[in-house]
């Protein structure tokens, strides 16, 4: 069931992955003609589990070249970013780990308002979301 809200689905502390089929290389901001929003996993999600979630059917080059980081939808939202649940063919229900999260920036009206291209400073401050990221470059 649809909900007018999606994003109230997902709480603060539910974790968050980023995969990559590109060995560490994310995509930290909308491509402007290609997408409106990033797409994560809920769900604290291994690189095998990120990846077949992406593709049915993974090699093992697929595999050693994935990789994957964690965030929280708490975190993403302090930096100004609305978390939405945009749930696909693959649905487990509202909130539940291994469904399709969109991060949207700015955070007031996600639905009907999506800013891109983001700024040089969203990224960054999108990128600084994630562990791994060395807090004392800032």
């Amino acid at each position: 069931m649809a909900t007018p809200t999606p994003w109230l689905c997902i709480a603060d502390e539910m974790v968050l992955t980023h995969h990559t089929f590109d060995s560490g290389k994310y995509l930290n901001a909308p491509r402007y003609e290609m997408e409106r929003e990033i797409s994560l996993i809920s769900g604290r999600l291994s690189v095998e589990e990120a990846s077949r979630y992406r593709r049915r059917l993974v090699t093992v080059k697929d595999l050693q070249m994935a990789d994957v980081r964690h965030t929280s939808a708490g975190r993403l939202r302090e930096e100004g970013f609305a978390v939405v649940r945009t749930p696909t063919r693959v649905t487990r229900g509202c909130g539940s780990v291994g469904e399709h999260v969109s991060v949207i920036w700015p955070d007031h009206d996600p639905i009907v308002h999506q800013g891109i291209p983001w700024p040089p400073e969203v990224t960054k401050s999108f990128t600084e979301c994630f562990n791994g990221y060395d807090q004392n470059r800032r």
